[in-house]
């Protein structure tokens, strides 16, 4: 472990300490409410609210008005800080508090080295505000922009920083959208381009075992979704990257041959594994239409491109009739909306071959106006969607 991670574990400990999880919110939702306080009760509660925004609005006007005569100095920053303590959504404040960095704490600071020291007390500080909200985009851009500032930014730490979060908050979109961030702060720290495909290679890989961890993740199918295109366009050299794990060999062999048929063929079994572990979960069902959109499809012959959707179609049916069994008759919608859409795929390739005399099959199109006819019977909130869904748009 390099010293500038043992120095942030020994400032921080584990990201786990303090961190409000989405979990422990929603416990409380659980929580029986206590009787129907006294007048006397909701009157000294009253009192003491007002008070506290009095304090409030007197500290808020004080950092404002300091803000608005350009004073930069260390009360003004002291002041930021209590005022931000308080309201880190108050994003006029971050923006005051970068301003007396930039011109009087960076100022008084003799090279890089001191500087860096000061940001990483910054990044502390952020940290902190973090584990309570870790929702704030104001909090999440300003660690950003204190990276920014630091020519001397140590971005292992970031990635073990953002590693830890992952294990206490794995689905959180800031934190993927920061370590992507990372990523390419990374890249551009390097310089060379022979690296980036390893790099945008280990954040798919990255993806692939947040995924195996728990499905119900966006952020991991979006990160997914992008680092394909990457990697293809990037082919990496399979003798420059020690791949062990024999699936993702061949995903390696796949990306170095630009081949999307094989890619979509090892994404469509990772596909099928994950709606028969959580057949309700939106979040692959939104991914199966990209992956069946047209960045793969233009890409496979005619015969290619059926044959995968036709297999994709009997793997959702085979699922369907067990949800159907499962739930006494009842139809899982996902499985009908994503047939629907891949059947109109389907016929998007047959019409492009319609010079070559080779017609839609009517079997497809019955069962289209079948499943179609279905979905308005069970999503009467889309109705009028379905009314007028067709092959042809």
């Amino acid at each position: 472990m390099s010293q500038a991670l043992q120095a942030f574990q020994r400032e921080t400990g584990t990201f786990l300490d303090g961190y409000r999880t989405e979990e422990g919110i929603l416990r409380m939702h659980g929580t029986k409410k206590s009787k129907h306080q006294t007048k006397q009760a909701i009157l000294i509660r009253i009192k003491k609210d007002a008070a506290k925004i009095s304090r409030y609005r007197r500290l808020s006007n004080e950092v404002l008005s300091r803000k608005e005569a350009h004073k930069y100095d260390d009360e003004s920053f002291k002041l930021t800080t209590q005022l931000l303590d308080w309201n880190p959504e108050f994003y006029t404040i971050w923006n005051y508090r970068r301003d007396i960095l930039t011109n009087f704490k960076f100022l008084a600071v003799s090279d890089s080295e001191e500087k860096h020291h000061l940001l990483v007390k910054e990044l502390q500080y952020i940290l902190l505000k973090l584990k309570s909200f870790p929702k704030c985009y104001w909090i999440w851009n300003h660690r950003k922009w204190c990276l920014k500032q630091d020519c001397r930014a140590d971005f292992s730490v970031e990635m073990h920083f953002i590693g830890q979060f992952f294990e206490v908050d794995p689905r959180n979109y800031h934190a993927w959208g920061y370590r992507q961030f990372i990523v390419q702060c990374m890249k551009d720290s390097m310089g060379l381009e022979g690296e980036r495909p390893k790099i945008d290679y280990q954040e798919f890989k990255f993806t692939t075992k947040m995924i195996n961890k728990n499905i119900s993740n966006y952020s991991a199918f979006h990160n997914r979704s992008n680092l394909v295109g990457k990697l293809f366009d990037q082919s990496p050299n399979c003798t420059d990257i020690n791949e062990t794990d024999v699936n993702l060999q061949r995903y390696l062999s796949a990306f170095s041959g630009k081949s999307k048929k094989q890619v979509l063929e090892l994404e469509l079994n990772m596909f099928q594994n994950a709606i028969y572990t959580d057949p309700d979960d939106s979040s692959v069902w939104i991914y199966a239409r990209w992956l069946f959109g047209d960045y793969f499809l233009d890409d496979l012959t005619f015969n290619e491109g059926v044959t995968l959707i036709n297999k994709a179609n009997k793997i959702i049916e085979e699922l369907a009739e067990l949800e159907k069994e499962d739930n006494r008759g009842i139809d899982n919608q996902w499985c009908l909306k994503t047939q629907l859409y891949l059947l109109k795929q389907l016929y998007k390739l047959y019409k492009a071959e319609d010079d070559s005399g080779v017609n839609y099959p009517e079997d497809d199109a019955r069962e289209f106006d079948k499943m179609r006819n279905r979905l308005l019977e069970l999503d009467l909130m889309r109705a009028q969607r379905y009314k007028n869904l067709s092959l042809d748009n």
